[in-house]
């Protein structure tokens, strides 16, 4: 009874002598108590703007590679000559290996053609050399391919240290030589394999 004799008295007070009704700004308890609104009890601004949690995270931009024309221009040469070295590899291999099993009784075109391929590789080789070398400086930021290009490379530098001890110690040494002859072509068969390697890496693995 005294909860409705407050809220008639309440009605009365407004403005407009009771004509219209305003919602109250608090809700009355059974006991009669003024109990605030949820959203204010909690401490809750009802007006306020839903703000996103800042996680911390920024997604970092990736920086855009651009390589010159120069660059591309060494990139085909360098790919050109790789597919060259080929031939010159499987012709250096069969006059060598003529001369390894006759020696001097070798025949007259592998003795005549041994020393001008195994030439003609050696300048294809440091001009690729020069080349992939120049090529991976150039691309040293660039993160795609990045391992098979170290990699490419390593092997490739093995390859020529191979070359460079077999045409420049070891072809001397073979002239009067069977064994030195053998360990010639040996070495000269690891620099190739090495290096037709490093080319089908290249090649394949895209």
């Amino acid at each position: 009874m005294q909860t409705s004799v407050m809220l008639i008295a309440q009605l009365l007070a407004a403005p407009g002598g009771g004509s219209s009704v305003s919602p109250p700004a608090a809700a009355l308890s059974s006991a009669g108590t003024v109990r605030p609104r949820l959203s204010f009890r909690l401490g809750i601004d009802p007006n306020a703007a839903s703000v996103p949690a800042d996680t911390g995270r920024r997604r970092r931009r990736a920086t855009a590679i651009e390589y010159s024309g120069f660059y591309r221009t060494r990139v085909a040469l360098h790919k050109t000559l790789s597919f060259a070295m080929l031939p010159l590899f499987a012709g250096s291999f069969v006059t060598g290996d003529q001369i390894l099993k006759k020696s001097t009784d070798a025949p007259k075109w592998a003795r005549n053609l041994h020393r001008p391929l195994a030439t003609a590789t050696a300048v294809v080789f440091s001009a690729n050399t020069i080349t992939g070398l120049w090529n991976l400086w150039d691309s040293r930021k660039d993160p795609a391919g990045r391992a098979k290009r170290y990699i490419h490379s390593l092997l490739f530098v093995a390859a020529g240290a191979g070359f460079t001890w077999a045409g420049v110690q070891l072809a001397d040494d073979a002239e009067g030589s069977q064994a030195m002859r053998e360990k010639h072509r040996n070495v000269a068969l690891v620099s190739m394999g090495l290096s037709v390697t490093s080319w089908a890496m290249m090649l394949l693995f895209k």
